[in-house]
């Protein structure tokens, strides 16, 4: 196809079998289908047996009347009909999930992108999509209107486009990744995807979703034994019944994922096809810089709310950051190696691509080698995709304030200056640096300050004649006790790709034992916690030598109360975190003891809703500890109440009132103590950066 004004020049020359369909994707493609069809079958069977039940427990003729018999005939009827209301429930919440965080591309209003699809759509034989979207985030996707009715209806499919990933691609690369995502609506089999999604809605609602279903039963075992007789007849049948199901579910999602993965090698040929094997591969490559910018923008744009602080078009601060950046991706690139075509080697390790829509993706590598084979040159255009979006600044404000009203559940608010925005990141992000100094040992851990300040003052005491070094011995014991943190650090990043299945080696050895993916899990947490033990034990002495020789030269220049006040103040917030991060692990605990028993007695719910309900006395009661310290200000807060609402955005963590399990209650509160775990791992890392720095100054005030 020729190059037609914004439309990018296609590959010349295709090979006749750059696209058909591969045997192993036809042979996967098929298993899918098989489990599809025996699930569905068995599913059958099950809601017909027990609509049967249902009949012949009306229709039993009771010989010998008596109370006995009317109470036996009554249960046999009220639990033959809870067992079928348990296999149709999920039918009362069934919806077609309308997505809120999307804004209708209209052909009037865009008609450059729209011409832009239709000729990909032409060029790779995909169907027309019946709309095309946008979204604020880093991504591209296909779907259906209509979930449910593309199951037994040709129902046109849309396509949505993240503007996030706009600003990191030219247009031959985005012209890939938008061909990629029309090489699944030219896939058949992306029907697949849908029953093996209805088959998981039903599936994981009659297994893991507890509702008023789950609360008659309850309820009903509760009552006179007389009367709860089928209720505890039938408690064993739904066991049985989610125990299978569960194992259905597994069975399912592999016989998916492995199709799965043959889908994206074939939709990248279809990329290919239009664009060339460079362009989709190069475009992943840069997504990943696209994806951690607009996340960085992200991030921030949601703390500096907390500061009141808006701006009408985040895309341009995102557009900024990549141009700040553009040096450091230059030389990333300059360094990669020149594969057999002459052409850069992008990928040479099974690292996976961090963009939510090549999350579950095959490893990159193997994406790259699949592009490459056989290698199709086409010409490239440098061209930012803006064009394809007219007056682009219109749509980036409004996904902007879709963000600011989904995203961070704003609606009132005045809009600030960019420089006030660019002010905000920039003392955000100050003491960046001066961590990596520090060989990011805080990342991961705390500074271990004692509980009575004047620990520290003693062991400053004991610390005489501060020199450079010193320090320096002390920054290459540092690198001593790194290494085995670092070494450990590895084999969690190893464990994590074989669990992902993006690593060659299938197993890791650690102290003499081996652990395969039978056993992963457990070996993955056996290194957290021995991680986690080289923290708690090995660094105490060298934090305490940090701190008390920091101390003594702050007692050289007169700042010692300031340095200890600060002290305190890390301190305490770091003991906030710890005490949210501990109730936390408690409730989840907790949760899945009494979900190990299987059922379980309202009593024991109850008890466990009144500890739940007493956690937030012991979060508040950790959050006033602030009242007690001289505060010192912080890079974006100001004062004692900004701190506290950095924490939490109301004054105390909300106590909410029994029953917890109903109306969402305790999706708020782990939604509360995770946002506020999130918050607190801001301020701690901001405060660390920041006592660092206020450490360097010293340094400098008394060696200059």
């Amino acid at each position: 196809m020729k190059n037609n004004n914004l439309y990018p020049p296609s590959p010349e020359n295709l090979p006749k079998k750059l696209k058909p369909l591969p045997s192993n994707y036809k042979i996967k493609a098929s298993l899918a289908i098989l489990a599809i069809i025996i699930f569905f079958v068995l599913y059958s069977a099950l809601v017909v047996a027990l609509g049967y039940l249902v009949y012949y427990a009306f229709t039993y003729n009771v010989t010998h009347i008596n109370k006995f018999t009317i109470l036996l005939k009554i249960g046999a009827i009220a639990g033959s009909a809870m067992l079928f209301a348990f296999t149709l429930k999920f039918i009362f919440k069934l919806k077609n999930h309308k997505r809120e965080n999307r804004i209708k591309l209209k052909k009037t209003e865009y008609p450059e992108i729209w011409n832009f699809t239709l000729k990909v759509c032409e060029e790779t034989g995909a169907p027309k999509p019946k709309n095309i979207y946008i979204d604020p985030d880093v991504n591209a996707y296909v779907s259906y209107t209509n979930m449910w009715l593309s199951l037994f209806l040709p129902i046109k499919k849309e396509l949505t486009i993240g503007l996030g990933l706009i600003d990191c691609l030219n247009l031959t690369e985005f012209k890939a990744v938008i061909s990629h995502e029309f090489g699944h609506f030219a896939q058949k089999s992306m029907k697949i995807g849908s029953y093996i999604m209805s088959a998981n809605t039903i599936i994981h609602d009659m297994i893991f979703s507890r509702d008023k279903w789950d609360d008659t039963l309850d309820s009903w075992r509760a009552s006179d034994i007389r009367l709860s007789a089928a209720a505890w007849v039938i408690t064993p049948v739904i066991w049985v019944i989610r125990q299978i199901l569960s194992l259905f579910y597994q069975f399912l999602n592999i016989m998916y994922s492995s199709l799965s993965r043959e889908m994206e090698f074939n939709a990248d040929k279809v990329a290919v096809s239009t664009s060339g094997s460079q362009a989709i591969v190069s475009a992943l490559w840069h997504l990943d810089y696209g994806f951690n910018s607009w996340n960085f923008i992200l991030s921030n744009a949601y703390t500096a709310t907390q500061k009141e602080i808006f701006v009408k078009n985040l895309y341009i601060q995102n557009k900024k950051n990549l141009d700040n950046q553009l040096g450091l991706i230059t030389e990333q690139k300059s360094k990669l190696p020149i594969d057999d075509s002459g052409n850069i080697h992008y990928f040479l390790t099974s690292e996976t691509s961090k963009v939510n829509m090549y999350a579950s993706h095959p490893p990159n590598n193997l994406r790259e080698k699949n592009a490459k084979t056989p290698f199709i040159p086409c010409e490239e255009i440098k061209e930012s995709p803006w064009v394809l979006f007219g007056k682009y600044h219109k749509i980036q404000e409004q996904a902007t304030s879709l963000i600011y009203k989904t995203y961070f559940l704003k609606t009132n608010y005045k809009i600030s200056t960019d420089e006030k925005f660019e002010d905000f990141i920039i003392k955000e992000t100050k003491g960046d640096e001066i961590l990596k100094e520090y060989q990011n040992t805080f990342t991961n851990r705390f500074i271990n300050i004692p509980d009575n300040i004047n620990e520290v003052e003693k062991e400053a005491n004991k610390t005489n004649n501060i020199t450079t070094d010193k320090f320096k011995i002390l920054m290459d014991d540092l690198t001593r006790l790194m290494q085995p943190v670092n070494d450990l650090e590895k084999l969690m990043l190893k464990a994590q790709d074989i669990a992902n299945g993006v690593s060659v080696e299938k197993s890791f050895k650690y102290k003499n034992k081996e652990y395969n993916k039978r056993t992963l899990d457990s070996g993955y947490q056996q290194l957290i916690i021995e991680r986690e033990k080289l923290f708690t034990e090995t660094f105490k002495e060298w934090d305490l030598k940090l701190c008390a020789m920091h101390l003594s030269l702050a007692k050289e220049v007169n700042k010692e109360k300031k340095l200890k006040d600060f002290y305190i103040q890390h301190h305490t917030l770091s003991n906030i975190y710890k005490t949210l991060t501990n109730v936390k692990n408690k409730i989840i605990e907790e949760i899945n003891f009494l979900q190990s028993k299987g059922e379980v007695e309202q009593s024991e719910v109850r008890l466990l809703e009144g500890k739940i309900v007493g956690y937030a006395d012991i979060i508040n009661d950790a959050i006033n500890k602030l009242d007690n310290i001289a505060f010192i200000e912080l890079p974006n807060i100001d004062s004692l109440d900004e701190l506290k609402a950095a924490i939490i955005n109301t004054k105390n963590f909300i106590k909410q009132t029994r029953p917890i399990f109903d109306n969402g209650k305790f999706e708020k509160i782990m939604t509360d103590i995770d946002n506020a775990i999130v918050n607190c791992q801001r301020i701690d890392q901001k405060s660390i950066s920041e006592l660092l720095l206020f450490h360097h100054d010293l340094q400098e005030e008394v060696f200059k």
